[in-house]
Order: structure tokens, then sequence, then C-alpha cells
């Protein structure tokens, strides 16, 4: 299964999907069995330091001050800890100026207080999910 796992064979018969795990952990340079995801790790680091710089901007030309990251269990609870974990490293200080809010329920009360005092032209919206099937996350990404 290891072999299969790291070839990106089928191994989830639930969602008849491989499982990636392995080559997210592939250091950058080395070569990966699964090359699509390297390219879309590429692609998240090239967005994120645009974001960071400055370079990319809101849509009416603002810089972004505020991320929404939308989840629901897994995927709010593993960006909520590096966040926590991060967030007194000296590192990551090119940061301040942006503030991160989590949305990770659909209770309508949960979503006006992750969104409060958001102003939309300086708000970028993440939609953190595996599948993007899990229904709660997909009602709060509309």
């Amino acid at each position: 299964k290891i072999n299969a796992m790291t070839h990106g064979e089928t191994l989830n018969p639930t969602e008849n999907r491989a499982v990636l795990h392995t080559a997210l952990r592939c250091d950058d340079g080395e070569e990966c069995e699964i090359n699509e995801v390297t390219e879309v790790l590429r692609h998240i680091e090239d967005f994120s330091e645009r974001v960071r710089n400055g370079e990319w901007l809101g849509v009416t030309g603002k810089r972004l001050r505020n991320v929404v990251a939308v989840g629901i269990g897994g995927s709010y609870l593993g960006a909520e800890f590096v966040s926590e974990a991060l967030h007194s490293d000296p590192e990551t200080s090119e940061s301040r100026g942006r503030q991160l809010h989590f949305l990770a329920n659909v209770d309508p009360v949960a979503v006006d207080r992750a969104l409060e005092g958001l102003d939309p032209e300086e708000t970028l919206v993440i939609i953190v999910s595996k599948t993007f099937t899990t229904a709660e996350t997909m009602l709060n990404g509309r």
C-alpha cells in the first residue's frame, strides 16, 4: 500500500481518490511521483507571496488586510493550529497589518461574527477543503 500511495493510486474507495499526503512532504527540488501536487504547491506559494508583498490586490485595487479561512473540521483546525503556532514567530512579521479570521460553522451568528467589521474591498476569502464536497463548507463559501 505504501508503494501505491506514493504513486498516486486510488486508495480511498469511498471518494474514489488517491491519498496524496506523501506528495505534500516532497522537498523543493525533490522529484515527486505525483507532479500535479508539486505544481499546485508552487501555485499556492506564488499566490501567497503576491498577497504578502501587496502585489495581489482586491478587486477595487485596495491592499488585502483581512483573510477569512472557510473550512470545517480538519480543514479549519489545521489552519488555526498553524496560525497559533506562528503567531509569535518573528519571521511571520511580514503578515503584520493583516488579520486572519476563521469561519468554521454554518450558524448565522458565527458567520456574522467572522465577517463583522470587515471591508469587502480589503478581504480575501479562502475556501479550505480537501474535496470541496463538504456541505457546510460549500454553504459558507456561497
